[in-house]
């Protein structure tokens, strides 16, 4: 064995693994101090750039080696923006970005590419997406589309990833998926 990969040769930060999420929670960090301090220009171009490494990180739709889950790296960069947008009273902007973090997850959920994992976590994270996004909605006068046509997408899609989900479950079995394309 060499010498340096001795376990009493390695520090804390040699043996800890970097992980694909690191820039985005350095980001992340960096902006929640900035916001803490009452910078808040800074903490909004730091939550931008969060939020392009969430993107960059999200479009992989690889939920191995994050520290955060990925649909989570998404909501909260989308959310730290979209309340700095309602601080500044740009209620677009607040609904744009919370509608991203919904088409984002909701699309992932229903693709079937994406690993059956991500599409469960996916769905289990679009209900902070759909509480914010409800939330926001309440104080609109009649947006549109209304909270109904999120609450159905997400129907869909916990309909489709259940029923993909079921697929997996049986997948040794050759004869029990005969009755749809499905193909997880």
């Amino acid at each position: 064995m060499n010498a340096r990969t001795m376990p009493e040769n390695l520090s804390i930060a040699s043996a800890t693994p970097i992980l694909r999420d690191h820039r985005w929670l350095e980001l992340t960090s960096a902006a929640n101090q900035a916001f803490r301090d009452g910078a808040v220009e800074p903490a909004r171009k730091l939550y931008t750039r969060g939020l392009e490494e969430a993107e960059r990180l999200f479009a992989t739709l690889n939920p191995e080696d994050t520290a955060v889950p990925l649909p989570a790296i998404m909501n909260i960069a989308c959310h730290n923006l979209a309340q700095l947008a309602r601080q500044d009273g740009n209620e677009p902007e607040c609904r744009r970005l919370l509608i991203l973090a919904f088409d984002r997850l909701i699309g992932a959920a229903r693709q079937p590419a994406t690993p059956i994992e991500l599409r469960i976590a996916c769905i289990q994270h679009l209900k902070y997406t759909l509480s914010e996004l409800a939330e926001h909605l309440a104080g609109q006068t009649a947006p549109e589309p209304a909270i109904g046509h999120y609450v159905i997408c997400l129907r869909e899609a916990v309909a489709a990833v259940s029923h993909a989900a079921a697929h997996m479950d049986r997948a040794g079995d050759p004869r029990s998926c005969g009755h749809c394309g499905l193909t997880n």
